[in-house]
């Protein structure tokens, strides 16, 4: 047999592999409760963000939901404490560094359409946190608010601005 054959036939096979999957890219039908990326334009859009966001751990998606006036409120054994987008962002990286996966489920159907500058909408969720072998989950009920930003004068997304952890 012809050295050059096989060299090609190797090449060709691998090419022929190659083409037909991206091997970089998850295989989204072993994820049950996250559907491809959304837009932003919507408020379900936009939800749909930021489970993929949590899911994948991508912290670049997370930073473009939230506005730049972004403050999040939680009750620290009665004490309200807040903290703005930079911590946010700060700790949420903490978050997806060092948990093996999250898994996010928000038990609420977002509005695809709203005409108002700003939604607010209250939702339970729940999420898990595996870490190896240990498993966390958790059961929360948050208020988000959500602002219309004008990219262009014919063009909108939604941004986070708020959101309350209501335990």
């Amino acid at each position: 047999m012809n050295k050059n054959f096989i060299k090609y036939t190797v090449i060709f096979t691998l090419a022929l592999f190659l083409y037909s999957c991206n091997i970089f890219s998850p295989d989204y039908e072993h994820f049950d409760n996250i559907s491809l990326r959304g837009d932003n334009k919507t408020v379900k859009g936009l939800m749909q963000n930021f489970v993929y966001a949590y899911t994948f751990k991508d912290s670049f998606l997370y930073e473009g939901l939230l506005h730049d006036d972004f403050t999040f409120e939680y009750d620290n054994e009665g004490t309200p404490e807040t903290w703005n987008r930079d911590e946010d962002i700060r700790i949420t990286k903490r978050i997806f560094r060092n948990f093996k996966n999250i898994d996010l489920m928000f038990n609420t159907i977002f509005p695809e359409y709203t005409t108002f500058e700003d939604t607010t909408i209250y939702t339970s969720f729940n999420i898990g946190f595996y870490s190896g072998d240990d498993i966390v989950n958790f059961t929360g009920f948050a208020r988000f608010i959500y602002q219309k930003v004008y990219v262009t004068e014919d063009s909108s997304i939604y941004r986070i601005k708020y959101w309350e952890d209501l335990r």
